[in-house]
């Protein structure tokens, strides 16, 4: 179907539903195709079609999942994300489902941080930390997974990690970080098989991984339970283009879909590493009175790095630079009974 018979589909069916739309503009949030529509009210809403794909299975349930969840922050949260109005089901005559927001506020952060004043970005940073515990202290099912298109506007039920590559889907829902860890390894091993040409390169990779998991294990007992390995809702994209920020350094607005998840740090930067570094400590007083969220902050500092390295797909030849942040993070290799013997290659 082309933009313009999709777009008189769209209107067509919008009328329909009692929308009386004004001007119709389109335009690119995240993974989603959206137009920005002006009502003849004044208001203005967005139109969120289902990407497109050509896995249609996860095309179609990441769509239910977000629709599904959105209607549960709406319920359940202050979180500032988009309030819905309509969902348009697939059909003969619209093969592509769509949802319909309220407009959002703000500018996406990539656009305006470079014009933001310090003092905006110290109020951007406390404005974060402020959605950082919302998210923190919603009740949310404690397994690692993607939330399911079954789930009620009372209630979030876990599904197998929805994705659109092997590296972001997962074939189960894991009840603990140790086990998703263990899964999440297995398939970097198996990366690393297929990107390495050179057989002892593939048995020294393979090593470096079972180390690194080895060492969280034995890092994890060390954490305080109640807060480092509590699972939260995480937001899947959140990046430079997802968080819409005012002139003031306000978050206004949030887009694309969350799960629960123990999130990966993203690997972004907008500012130089000492501005970085004053920008974090503004951020660990801004939170220090929740106390749970505030120690799985500061103890959980390596974990998440750890976590990082699992989730990175990027070349690393060997598996070298893991290898050097494991050792300078938790000391020599450990040395068990279980002997990760690098001249060994078992693929599971």
């Amino acid at each position: 179907m082309s933009a313009s018979t999709t777009e008189q589909t769209l209107l067509a069916h919008l009328t329909q539903q009692g929308f009386q739309i004004k001007s119709l503009q389109r335009r690119r949030l995240g993974a989603h195709p959206v137009f920005d529509m002006s009502l003849a009210s004044g208001q203005t809403v967005l139109v969120w079609l289902r990407p497109t794909s050509s896995d249609s299975d996860w095309s179609q349930r990441l769509f239910e999942s977000e629709t599904g969840l959105l209607r549960w922050l709406s319920v359940h949260s202050a979180v500032p994300a988009p309030h819905l109005l309509h969902v348009l089901p697939s059909s003969a005559e619209n093969p592509r489902n769509a949802f319909v927001t309220q407009g959002m506020t703000g500018e996406p952060i990539k656009d305006i941080y470079p014009t933001l004043s310090s003092r905006a970005k110290e109020e951007l940073v406390r404005s974060y930390a402020d959605f950082a515990l919302k998210l923190f202290d919603l009740d949310v099912p404690q397994n690692i997974g993607s939330i399911s298109v079954r789930c009620s506007p009372d209630e979030l039920v876990v599904i197998p990690r929805i994705g659109d590559a092997d590296h972001t889907r997962a074939s189960a829902v894991f009840p603990t970080l140790q086990k998703y860890l263990e899964y999440r390894s297995m398939l970097k091993k198996r990366r690393a098989f297929t990107s390495d040409t050179e057989d002892e390169n593939r048995f020294r990779a393979q090593a470096s991984i079972s180390q690194l998991i080895a060492h969280v294990g034995r890092h994890l007992p060390q954490l305080d339970e109640r807060c480092v390995r509590r699972l939260v809702l995480a937001h899947d994209g959140l990046g430079d283009m997802n968080l819409m920020v005012d002139s003031t350094g306000n978050i206004a607005d949030m887009m694309e879909s969350m799960i629960p998840r123990f999130a990966a740090p993203r690997k972004l930067w907008l500012e130089t590493p000492e501005e970085s570094a004053r920008l974090r400590r503004i951020y660990q007083e801004a939170v220090k009175d929740n106390g749970l969220y505030y120690t799985a902050l500061m103890q959980g500092a390596q974990l998440r790095a750890a976590v990082g390295w699992v989730f990175d797909i990027e070349d690393d030849p060997c598996c070298a630079r893991m290898k050097q942040w494991t050792l300078s993070a938790f000391g020599p290799p450990i040395r068990s009974p279980s002997a990760l013997d690098e001249s060994r290659c078992i693929i599971a």
